[in-house]
């Protein structure tokens, strides 16, 4: 049997691949954007060149960035639909990257129902290296060890889960303007503006240079933030271009001489 399992990002992806050491029959499928943030739909361009675009804004980096996601997906829908894969396993943990791919899956595999099989480890208990109990928020933190027990868990998508989620891509992409999507509990997305952090990152800013790694990484720390650091980075040049913030290659702090009113950022 031909098994492609689906993961969010190369850390989940090679957890998964060392930790089996390649069975035969079974490769793996990285998805490599992250669908929890930035624009979903557009009139102009394809779903490919969107995304590629917006990556190229977030980057700030004159090469071209290329998002193939969709593109290997239809590749592996063929692939199912000739006989050349069986079976397509997601692995899902509750970051909103994983729900909102897990929903892309819905969206663009739902011809394919019955050979889409999901392992959702959200709320489910594992052990960490040293043995204690803990309750993984996302693929990429389960132990090599662990991930041969989670692969026990895959089951097939249920007609009642394609029925009442089916649609939620759709839902997605038509919430115009908004550019962060984020978890509600459960397998529940809500929308929100793509400025929706920018005032917790003036917040954090001071009249003194600070590291710009320190300072995303320990926002997204303290408020569980999953767009990533590379989102958040492009956030303070956007608001550096609004002269809120001043910034060098690796430090930020507040626009000389400005106050720190950050009220209508997050509106």
């Amino acid at each position: 049997m031909k098994v492609v399992h689906i993961l969010v990002g190369e850390i989940a992806g090679d957890a998964v691949k060392e930790a089996w050491g390649g069975v035969e029959g079974t490769s793996v499928m990285v998805v490599k954007d992250v669908f929890s943030v930035g624009p979903l739909r557009s009139e102009q361009l394809k779903f490919s060149e969107l995304r590629g675009q917006f990556w190229q804004e977030v980057s700030g980096e004159q090469q071209e960035v290329v998002v193939d996601d969709l593109d290997r997906l239809m590749e592996l829908s063929t692939g199912l639909t000739n006989g050349t894969i069986d079976q397509v396993v997601f692995w899902m943990g509750s970051i909103p990257a994983d729900v909102c791919t897990y929903f892309w899956l819905l969206h663009f595999l739902k011809k394919h129902m019955g050979k889409l099989y999901v392992i959702n480890i959200n709320g489910l208990p594992f052990l960490d290296d040293d043995g204690k109990l803990f309750y993984p928020e996302s693929i990429a933190a389960l132990p090599q060890r662990q991930v041969l027990k989670a692969l026990k868990l895959a089951r097939a998508i249920t007609p009642s889960e394609w029925e009442t989620e089916g649609d939620e891509w759709k839902r997605l992409i038509h919430e115009e303007g908004m550019g962060v999507r984020e978890n509600d509990g459960g397998r529940k997305i809500i929308s929100k503006p793509v400025t929706a952090y920018d005032k917790l990152l003036l917040d954090a800013c001071t009249a003194q240079p600070q590291k710009i790694n320190k300072l995303v990484g320990q926002l997204m720390g303290k408020h569980k933030i999953y767009t990533g650091d590379r989102f958040l980075v492009w956030r303070l040049r956007e608001l550096e271009r609004a002269q809120r913030l001043n910034m060098t290659k690796d430090s930020v702090k507040l626009f000389d001489g400005a106050a720190n009113t950050t009220e209508e950022t997050n509106t």
